[in-house]
Order: C-alpha cells, then sequence, then structure tokens
C-alpha cells in the first residue's frame, strides 16, 4: 500500500492522490513513467522527485520518514512494509500519574518474540531492546504508554508509531483494547476479565507478598496486550486496504499465528483477588 500512496508528499493531499489513481497513477513506479507528465503536468518533476527519495527512504527502511509525511489517518499504511521491525508495545504502572506512580512492566512483542521487563528485575534492559525496531504498535500509546517511558527513562522514543486507538476509531470501533478485542472474536480465556486496575492489584499483591504466581500472571496478562495488538493490526490493515482501488491485488494479510508467551496466568491468583477485592466475574 505505501509504494501506492503519494499523500505523504509535501502539498500532495488525500483528494489529489485519489485523483492521480483515478488518472492512472496507482503507484511510485507509475509516477516515473513519461506518460504521467500529461496528468502531473507543472508538478511532475516535484512528484518525481519525492518519489525517487521515496524509493530509497523505503529502501533503507526509514519508517519515520513516512509517519512524518502520511496524514494520520493513513499511518496503518506503514504496516506492511514495516511490519518485520515492528514492536507492539504496552507498559503496567502502578497508577495514571507521572511522578507519583511508576511502571511496574513492560510487555514488547517483535522480531517473533515476546519479552518482558520488570520493575526491580531487568526494566533497564528496556532501553537497549527498543532501539532494534523501526516502528511502534501500541493501544493508546501516544497519550499514555509513550510518554510514561520517556519520563520514565529520560529516552526519547524516536521511531514510526502506529497507535491502534486511532486507527480503530477509523472503523468505527470505540472503548479499551479489550473491548476491540472482544468486537473482532478475540479471547483471554483464564484472564477475561481482567484489567487494567485488575493488574494494578495484581503488582500491589507481588509486593506483598513476594508470591511469583502472581507475577506470572500479571506478565501474562501484560504479554496478552501485546499479542492482541497484531491480530487487532491485521484486521484494521485488511479491512482498510479493502476500501482502497488495489483490494484485489494481493493486499490482504493472513491472521498472524500466535507467538509463545513466556509465562501463564494462574485461574487461582485471580480467583482469590476477586474474592479478596470483592470482584465480580466477567
Amino acid at each position: 500500500m505505501l509504494e501506492h500512496s503519494f499523500c505523504h508528499i509535501p502539498r500532495v493531499g488525500v483528494g489529489t492522490e485519489e485523483r492521480y489513481w483515478l488518472n492512472g497513477i496507482r503507484s511510485w513506479d507509475d509516477a516515473l513513467s513519461p506518460s504521467a507528465d500529461r496528468f502531473l503536468g507543472n508538478r511532475a518533476a516535484w512528484v518525481r522527485q519525492h518519489v525517487e527519495d521515496s524509493m530509497e527512504r523505503l529502501a533503507a527502511h526509514d519508517a519515520l520518514h513516512f509517519q512524518r509525511g502520511l496524514p494520520a489517518a493513513q499511518h496503518w499504511r506503514m504496516f506492511r512494509a514495516f511490519r518485520d521491525d515492528a514492536a507492539y508495545l504496552d507498559i503496567e504502572t502502578t497508577g495514571l500519574t507521572f511522578g507519583e506512580d511508576h511502571i511496574t512492566s513492560i510487555a514488547l512483542y517483535g522480531h517473533g518474540e515476546v519479552k518482558t521487563f520488570v520493575h526491580g528485575r531487568n526494566l533497564e534492559d528496556f532501553q537497549d531492546e527498543i532501539l532494534k525496531y523501526s516502528l511502534l504498535v501500541t493501544y493508546n500509546g501516544k497519550t499514555f504508554d509513550v510518554p510514561f517511558i520517556e519520563r520514565s527513562f529520560g529516552m526519547k522514543l524516536a521511531m514510526a508509531h502506529i497507535d491502534l486507538r486511532y486507527v480503530l476509531k477509523k472503523l468505527g470501533f470505540s472503548g479499551g483494547l479489550k473491548r476491540c478485542e472482544k468486537a473482532i472474536g478475540l479471547s483471554r480465556d483464564e484472564l477475561e476479565g481482567v484489567d487494567g486496575y485488575f493488574a494494578v492489584l495484581l503488582w500491589n499483591e507481588y509486593q506483598a507478598t513476594g508470591d511469583e504466581a502472581v507475577l506470572e500472571t500479571l506478565l501474562a496478562y501484560n504479554a496478552a496486550d501485546v499479542v492482541s495488538l497484531e491480530a487487532l493490526l491485521v484486521h484494521a490493515w485488511n479491512r482498510l486496504a479493502a476500501g482502497t482501488p488495489f483490494a484485489c491485488e494481493g493486499l490482504e494479510l493472513p491472521a498472524p499465528k500466535e507467538p509463545v508467551v513466556p509465562h501463564c496466568a494462574s485461574i487461582d491468583v485471580v480467583e482469590r483477588l476477586r474474592r479478596k477485592y470483592g470482584l465480580a466475574r466477567f
């Protein structure tokens, strides 16, 4: 889809891009053809210059270049081109207020592997690990996860970023991550009904008891978040790509295979905390 895109070029909006498509300029290669001159007119040199630059940027895996140029509603177009370098990211914290609260765990899924980083254990290792990726995928990460990480570590996550909250909103989804999962038929099994508030309770219980089964349950929950991000983004990609003139050109992606998650939730732990805090089952 990225190679069909022109709206990342300065002074070329989505409407102009659609006119290009209707007039046979459906790809970067088409724009470089002399036959495109009839429609591009006095913009031909400008468009070709940026198309050639785009080809070089894509070959160099420069996802950030395309994020800077694409309208926010079109950031999904980066996914297929940079999927192999995508990091699905989610954090758990003691609360929502930076300065008062802190990160308890970070889950990162990328390059076929799920990794977790825990406060007081290996949290600092995250700083080196995240630099291996050129694209972030989060849910509500632009307003929560990324700012919280940047302030906590004193670092800038200077890579391209697809925030699924806005991509899915474009498709009519609303509510949090778990609600979006249910809308496309994803299930959490023993973690069904566990949410961010429950994750805080899990951390507090672990701090009070040192029970490793409690920590494992928290990390399994955190890991489930990042695994579902890939499935949601593939779903969104397929629906959005189907709405373009290129729907029949092999853009559809198969459902992703679930990775091995190195943590197991304890049903006993979940039920014990529900009873302890008087929480209803879902």
